[in-house]
């Protein structure tokens, strides 16, 4: 009796003093593994000779290249896929140890249409695309009608049509190449379209409807999720229709967070502008408290290296968005586009080698 009962005794205190332990915490990701770089590739020339000529992508420090595929080019006829491109791509990319990162490109921001042509034919589609006004575009002139706008084009992803054949594309780049790529990401969630009125509300057109185009990217997240297991899944979010936060918060964009979560996907969005008052209450609040046992990334894209930090009332410069991105948003990746002169006069002489992070 006396033997059982110093059992008892000693495993009562071995179960008490673990239950005081501490839970383990996810190691943090600045420590297990450094922010990486990619450079930032918005369209591919004939036979990718950009990319093949491309010197930046030889430096150490940069991992890979991001580079936006259109869906136009990936589906040229309906049903039939060429993704000789990327299949190019990932073998040049490869034979200079780098990694290959793919931009799904529906939406188009000049008078090009990244759809294919037959969306726009049959009437199945109901137009396939939708004019975006851009009403809020610093450099839009105010005295040109939105009719004549030029500053782009998306896909009617609200349209069950339109999604369904979007869904299969993304299936399809699923099956090839999954766990060969370092990851994917949509085109941003921000859709410019409708008219301001005065009292703050916006009128949108008659074939546009807000909620339906936030269910249609909860959708298409789904689908990129379960097709890329092995790769990175990435959603885009930086503005949403019809929400401004925090005022106006109809749970569009902490939905949206809340899935991509749940389905343990990466997220991140174009523009990396530290502390700029536009971005801070949207996407960049979200971004911050998102876990940081999954995966975050941001481009740097035209015009953020010119934008001024609210912070210190003066031009960003590389170590302000490297501190942004590090200890304030928590990111994996930052894409670079190759904005000159600041790509070469400071992005490649300020960038520190990635061993040093």
């Amino acid at each position: 009796m006396f033997r059982w009962t110093i059992l008892l005794s000693l495993f009562l205190s071995a179960a008490s003093v673990a239950s005081i332990q501490p839970e383990p915490q996810p190691e943090s990701k600045s420590e297990s593994q450094p922010l990486q770089h990619f450079i930032y590739i918005n369209h591919r020339e004939a036979n990718g000779e950009n990319i093949r000529a491309d010197k930046a992508l030889r430096d150490p420090r940069f991992g890979g290249a991001q580079i936006v595929y259109t869906w136009r080019c990936l589906e040229p006829k309906q049903g039939e896929y060429d993704f000789s491109a990327i299949r190019a791509d990932i073998a040049y990319l490869d034979s200079i140890g780098k990694k290959l990162w793919i931009q799904l490109q529906d939406k188009s921001f000049t008078p090009r249409v990244n759809v294919p042509r037959y969306l726009l034919d049959d009437p199945i589609y109901q137009g396939g695309v939708l004019k975006q006004s851009m009403l809020s575009a610093p450099e839009r002139d105010p005295n040109k009608p939105v009719t004549d706008d030029e500053y782009g084009w998306s896909a009617k992803m609200w349209e069950p049509s339109v999604r369904a054949r979007y869904q299969q594309l993304v299936r399809q780049l699923g099956q090839e190449f999954d766990g060969k790529i370092a990851g994917i990401n949509f085109s941003e969630s921000s859709i410019d379209v409708g008219t301001e009125n005065a009292d703050g509300t916006t009128t949108f057109p008659s074939d546009f409807n807000p909620k339906a185009y936030i269910d249609a990217i909860g959708e298409n997240m789904q689908v990129l999720a379960e097709s890329f297991q092995h790769s990175t899944a990435m959603v885009y979010l930086n503005f949403l229709p019809d929400e401004w936060l925090p005022w106006n918060d109809k749970g569009y964009m902490r939905g949206l967070f809340a899935q991509a979560k749940s389905l343990n996907m990466g997220v991140g969005g174009p523009d990396l502008m530290p502390y700029r008052k536009s971005h801070m209450a949207q996407s960049y609040a979200f971004i911050k408290e998102y876990p940081v046992t999954l995966v975050k990334g941001m481009a740097v894209q035209d015009g953020n290296l010119r934008q001024i930090n609210p912070k210190t009332g003066k031009k960003n410069t590389v170590p302000d968005l490297l501190d942004f991105a590090q200890n304030y948003l928590g990111l994996d990746y930052i894409f670079w586009v190759e904005d000159e002169p600041y790509f070469t006069d400071e992005v490649l002489q300020q960038l520190p080698d990635t061993k040093a992070n």
